[in-house]
């Protein structure tokens, strides 16, 4: 299925099931969070990740996540909240049924893993000397390639040091990066790992500014547009009469 049909299908069981504004937003950030993945079904989500960005307790997620597995939208496996996060899974309805999404995505990536492998070959030729020279040109040894540095993901207080003083909500942004990358593996969106975390922190920091800025400068432009005109008023006509 593709993000619009799972919208669809929200929008279809929400006719003979109502469903809260917490439930409605707590599925459609399962469905952005499924996407970043590829569509991974089912995929792992911290409820410290959720907690940050939707700002619900931890009483809460459990309370939405339950009504939505009543409901036929999701399924999800509790995790060990020391090793391993919780595991979500979204459900397609198929007429009265419910059909789990691990059984076709697994059998597609099985599928395409199977076959042939194409093995590629390159044919090398030695560059010869034929130009007749007593003392060929000596060949420059090629430079090698230096290994580079393994990853090391950070933790929480590193991000946070990172972080401080930089936004005026420094704290809780920390805490949505970190939950956020470490959520997929300190990979990108398209699945590449990240090479500097910090790079990575400082686009998420610039990005914020952009926004805080603008919002602030859109706050200005309303308060400006408000201000009362007094050209209706005494003091008004009283400055037409001087012109």
């Amino acid at each position: 299925m593709t993000y619009i049909d799972y919208i669809n299908q929200f929008w279809q069981i929400r006719r003979y099931k109502p469903m809260t504004a917490h439930e409605a937003d707590f599925y459609f950030f399962l469905l952005k969070e499924c996407n970043i993945r590829n569509w991974l079904c089912p995929f792992e989500l911290p409820t410290r990740l959720i907690q940050a960005e939707l700002g619900y307790s931890n009483k809460t997620v459990i309370d939405l996540r339950n009504r939505l597995k009543q409901k036929g939208l999701i399924d999800f496996i509790e995790g060990n909240r020391r090793e391993k996060a919780a595991s979500y899974i979204l459900l397609v309805t198929s007429g009265n049924q419910i059909v789990n999404q691990t059984g076709n995505q697994s059998s597609n990536q099985n599928g395409n893993q199977t076959g042939n492998p194409i093995i590629k070959t390159k044919n090398k030729t030695k560059n010869n000397n034929n130009s007749g020279e007593l003392f060929p040109p000596e060949e420059k040894p090629k430079k090698k390639k230096t290994a580079k540095a393994e990853f090391i993901p950070p933790t929480l207080g590193q991000v946070k040091a990172y972080f401080e003083e930089k936004l005026p909500d420094w704290e809780r942004q920390a805490e949505i990066f970190f939950y956020h990358f470490d959520s997929l593996g300190w990979r990108n969106a398209n699945g590449a790992k990240i090479e500097r975390w910090d790079s990575k922190a400082n686009l998420w920091i610039m990005d914020e500014q952009a926004k805080q800025y603008q919002h602030g400068k859109q706050s200005e432009n309303s308060c400006g547009g408000n201000k009362p005109s007094d050209n209706g008023t005494t003091a008004g006509k009283l400055k037409a009469v001087e012109l």
